[in-house]
């Protein structure tokens, strides 16, 4: 059995290899969000309407999600190192296909290409930085994909903003390349390898692994363009979605060498911080989406000024991430306790963030709440991290990176469905809310009406009507956001004491 002692680095070589792992990491966080404020103007480019374009970020997606629970048992299968720089040539390789796609299919393609190679990178960089680093470190090695989890998200929107703007789209896709080529040449060297263990093909956890994930992915993705269950696509996939993975849980726990061993869900400090991880998703990928939409729809913001705001979150993280990491280095503050306060302090700021929602607020409105949010997210990945995979013996951390991070994934997915149907039927509540209300006899309106033809007055009231509708709909939506990191708090009660 491998060592876990045999893997710690020290000095330059450590220096070389936080480096590599950290701009691959990058890469895969970035390409999460750097996508989504480009995606008119691919449409406008490659000639492909409003539904089909969606289809850029699903094709990503389903491939990604499908493959990141795959990520430890090839890393275990052919080895750690051979496995992650495939992987990130892989990447590279497809981001470029991408960038230089002349047709909407071409584009497709590539995109799943990229999600195939780039699922794995993020928990096969979590478990080699965890592996990198002495026993009585592993909190620095947290504190660092930490960070990399809070920028990647964070200036996605506004560094895809700018290219997009002032370029042009294809370079959101080639600027992986250089990032790629340099990750390579610094880790092929470096980097140990992990022996490769002879483990029997699971075909069958394989088959319903993936299928499974990749059914609950373009459920979730794609429900409410398809109008949910009125649609036989997206019933079949939420049919296949819950026999195929009850399938394979039931197929895992009995299985000698599962695919995805279900078994390290005996931790219970996994568990819990798989839970954990699913709410900082679910919060973090459908506030994005509410802030995005809110900041250019109702308050007119260009793609790169919403971008710049958002990016105001990883400010404090960067900062406070060092803090966090040396209060748990020295043990000042139980882990426990850092993630309790992390998460209550999301809630706070996502709670601040929703009730500064008017139709009339400007940018300064919301810094206060996305610094006290950048604050939160710098006291939770750390501690959670280290909740997940730190009493974990060595071939199982593979294991729990790939659930650590897939809980993420789903959280991110099921919250941007979920926000998409509330502000839809939100909406439709305002709107008939606000137009029950509206009474010619009214001084207002009858002066605007003695003032004015009637119909520019109608249409005129019907604007008016609807903007204030959609704006009380995103500030409904984000303020149910400030609840999935309160959910929370009971179950991180129950967890272990972290051993440092």
């Amino acid at each position: 059995m491998t060592n876990v002692d045999d893997h710690v680095e020290r000095g330059l070589r450590l220096v070389i290899i936080v480096a590599g792992v950290s701009i691959a990491a990058v890469m895969q966080f970035l390409d999460i969000t750097i996508v989504n404020v480009a995606l008119p103007v691919i449409g406008g480019n490659l000639g492909a309407t409003f539904d089909e374009i969606g289809w850029v970020v699903t094709a990503y997606s389903l491939a990604a999600i499908a493959v990141i629970p795959l990520s430890g048992w090839f890393a275990i299968r052919f080895g750690r190192k051979r496995y992650f720089i495939v992987s990130v040539v892989g990447f590279t390789v497809a981001s470029a296909l991408c960038g230089m796609s002349n047709s909407f299919g071409m584009l497709l393609a590539a995109r799943a290409l990229q999600g195939l190679f780039g699922g794995g990178l993020i928990p096969t960089s979590q478990a080699i930085l965890v592996s990198s680093f002495a026993r009585e470190r592993q909190a620095v090695a947290q504190g660092i994909f930490a960070m990399i989890a809070v920028l990647g998200p964070g200036f996605g929107p506004t560094l895809g903003g700018w290219l997009t703007d002032q370029f042009s789209w294809p370079l959101i896709f080639f600027i992986n390349v250089p990032l790629g080529v340099i990750c390579v040449a610094l880790l092929g060297t470096t980097l140990r390898e992990w022996p490769s263990m002879r483990r029997s093909i699971d075909v069958l956890g394989i088959v319903l692994l993936v299928s499974g994930l990749a059914a609950l992915q373009y459920f979730l993705e794609r429900g409410e363009v398809k109008q949910w269950f009125d649609d036989t696509g997206i019933v079949l996939a939420a049919v296949w979605a819950v026999v195929g993975l009850v399938w394979f849980v039931v197929h895992a726990l009995r299985a000698r060498e599962p695919v995805l061993d279900l078994r390290t869900f005996r931790n219970r400090n996994l568990t819990i911080s798989a839970i954990g991880s699913f709410a900082i998703g679910a919060n973090l990928y459908g506030s994005l989406l509410v802030i995005s939409l809110y900041f250019q729809n109702a308050l007119g913001f260009t793609a790169l000024l919403a971008g710049a705001l958002l990016a105001l979150r990883s400010v404090p993280t960067v900062f406070l991430t060092p803090v966090a990491t040396l209060l748990l280095q020295r043990r000042i503050v139980p882990v426990k306790s850092v993630a309790i306060f992390g998460f209550v302090v999301l809630g706070l700021g996502t709670y601040m963030l929703g009730s500064g929602v008017t139709p009339l607020s400007d940018a300064g409105t919301f810094i206060p709440g996305l610094l006290v949010v950048g604050v939160a997210f710098a006291f939770l990945w750390n501690p959670l991290a280290l909740m997940a995979l730190r009493g974990l013996p060595p071939q199982e951390i593979g294991y729990g990176a790939a659930i650590f991070n897939l809980s993420n994934q789903i959280g991110g997915s099921v919250s941007i469905a979920a926000v998409t149907t509330l502000q839809d039927r939100r909406t439709a509540f305002w709107w008939e809310s606000l137009s029950s209300g509206l009474d010619l006899r009214n001084g207002a309106l009858a002066r605007l009406v003695h003032a004015g033809n009637l119909h520019d007055v109608a249409v005129r009231l019907l604007a008016a009507v609807a903007g204030q509708a959609a704006v009380l709909s995103y500030r409904d939506v984000l303020l149910l956001l400030a609840i999935p990191p309160l959910v929370v708090l009971p179950a991180l009660f129950f967890a272990r004491r972290v051993l440092l």
